[in-house]
């Protein structure tokens, strides 16, 4: 470099250097493609960039041969940021994506001998459902298909550990885990007298308890410290609370007037101030605003959301910082205002029909610092801080 060049690089004679800016995070969403019935024959890992109104940015593929795609339906995301890896779960195998390269890292494809499955459910690998990842960002627990078991596995190479049986749900579902990583709840597509959940002591690997609401479990959320689970149920637009220390039911809440239907999509903001239903029949999110305890929720009709694709199939997965939601059938919502802002699209400017397998990452420098989960759970600090305010929801 020229001294006239390096005068001017760094500034008028005297004047404070400037410090290199650092750069900022940059938010991705990960979408896990197909849904079900290889919807719009969507397949790979859609990418898209949330700073730049969620302009399509890249397709990883599963590198699947094209006499095999789409591939199956997907069942679970979740990611590793110690290991800088992507994890998708399909009824068949189970693939880690290593981010510094958007390569596969390994595949796990289940049992070696064909499994016994729940009726037309699953696949006779006995892979795979839901994923988490524990605290430590290496290890996951993963749902098998549909059968009575869940699977401890190697983030890093995708080695099982081990085995956790749960006889009395007997086909693994959805899942959350207490940020802790102490309590885990395992989902159960099983009607009573089944039980519908699985309280289990994650590092123990201990089951504590069952628990049986009044029909078949879908999707759940948790509250915190997973003291409180908040389940949706075949046959209810609304949904159940259930008392995780003591496998009691607490409360079943619906949206008024109604009619029969099934809602298939929960989850609350961070603070736990509002619990987010999605309801099909009225092709409509709707909001109970949850003070205190999280054991009184209250129905809140003006906060009821109309997402321009309507309500069908859905999801809910929600930022950490509780600003952004978004929802199984392709939105994205503002959490404060209850305003749909996108609409979620591939590169075609096609609207990406289920989304309900979501994340939304954070990266500086290329690398992945900040991760969440698909599930949209309640958060210690966040509760702890609106508790402190003395607010009773998020506005």
């Amino acid at each position: 470099m020229t001294y006239v060049s390096a005068q001017r690089a760094a500034g008028p004679a005297g004047a404070p250097q400037r410090a290199p800016r650092a750069e900022q995070i940059r938010h991705l969403v990960f979408i896990a493609t197909p849904g079900d019935n290889g919807t719009d024959n969507q397949s790979g890992v859609v990418v898209l960039d949330a700073d730049k109104n969620y302009s399509f940015l890249k397709r990883i593929s599963y590198g699947l041969p094209a006499a095999q795609m789409p591939g199956p339906k997907n069942a679970g995301i979740a990611v590793s940021v110690p290991l800088q890896m992507l994890y998708v779960t399909t009824d068949g195998w189970m693939k880690a994506i290593d981010l510094s390269t958007d390569q596969i890292a390994w595949t796990f494809k289940g049992e070696t001998e064909p499994v016994e499955r729940t009726g037309a459910l699953g696949s006779v690998t006995g892979c795979c459902e839901r994923p988490w990842l524990l605290p430590d960002g290496k290890t996951l627990v993963v749902g098998s298909s549909y059968n009575s078991w869940w699977y401890y596995i190697d983030g890093a190479t995708g080695k099982v550990l081990s085995k956790l049986p749960t006889p009395e749900t007997t086909a693994t579902h959805n899942l959350a885990i207490s940020p802790d990583g102490k309590i885990g709840v395992m989902g159960s597509m099983s009607n009573p007298p089944k039980a519908g959940l699985a309280i289990i002591d994650v590092p123990s690997q201990k089951i504590l308890r069952y628990m049986t609401f009044t029909q078949m479990v879908r999707p759940l959320t948790i509250n915190h410290d997973a003291s409180l689970v908040y389940v949706n149920v075949n046959g209810l637009i609304g949904f159940e609370i259930g008392e995780v220390s003591t496998g009691k039911v607490l409360g079943r809440f619906e949206v008024p007037g109604a009619p029969k239907g099934t809602s298939h999509g929960i989850g609350m903001t961070p603070d736990e101030s509002e619990i987010w239903v999605a309801d099909p029949v009225n092709n409509a999110w709707q909001v109970w605003d949850n003070p205190g305890d999280g054991r009184h929720p209250v129905y809140n009709a003006s906060k009821i959301m109309k997402p321009t694709a309507g309500v069908e199939h859905s999801w809910l997965t929600m930022s950490n910082d509780g600003k952004l939601a978004f929802l199984g059938d392709s939105s994205v919502y503002d959490v404060k205002t209850h305003k749909e802002i996108a609409v979620m699209k591939d590169e075609f400017g096609r609207r990406i029909v289920h989304t309900e397998k979501v994340l939304y990452l954070g990266f500086k420098d290329g690398k992945l610092v900040e991760g969440n989960n698909h599930f949209a759970v309640g958060d210690a600090k966040a509760y702890a801080a609106r508790m402190g305010a003395g607010t009773t929801n998020n506005h």
